[in-house]
């Protein structure tokens, strides 16, 4: 009868750091994607939400002040408001917590977003 101990501690030693990178992956692309969800989110609403107001003298200074609530960085962030669209950009990094053990220490986060305003309705026009 032959010990197969040898072989399984090999097998568990290579599989496991594997393992551990695909679900460190995994975590930092859910970050991510969380992150972009709320900017994405957050924008729409604040936009459409000033829009009701039917953007009142302080349009910009709102705006941002409204991301800044929702802990959104704004360093970055670009209101354009032409004719009947209003054009939202804002690009900023989050730190990456397991990203780092191969290199990447923060992940972009990018926003364009475009509202077209149509029979007093606003809508997206493009992402």
């Amino acid at each position: 009868m032959m010990n197969n101990k040898g072989q399984t501690l090999i097998a568990f030693v290579i599989i496991l750091p594997i393992f551990i990178l695909f679900l460190a992956f995994i975590v930092d692309t859910g970050l991510l994607l969380k992150e972009k969800s709320k900017l994405n989110g957050s924008t729409k609403s604040i936009i459409q939400s000033l829009y009701q107001k039917r953007f009142e003298s302080h349009f910009q200074e709102q705006t941002i002040d409204l991301f800044k609530k929702n802990e959104i960085p704004t360093e970055n962030l670009n209101l354009e408001v032409k004719n009947d669209t209003i054009t939202v950009t804002n690009d900023y990094e989050i730190e990456s917590i397991f990203g780092k053990i191969i290199g990447i220490k923060q992940y972009k986060v990018h926003l364009n977003i475009t509202f077209q305003i149509e029979k007093d309705k606003l809508t997206i026009k493009k992402e």
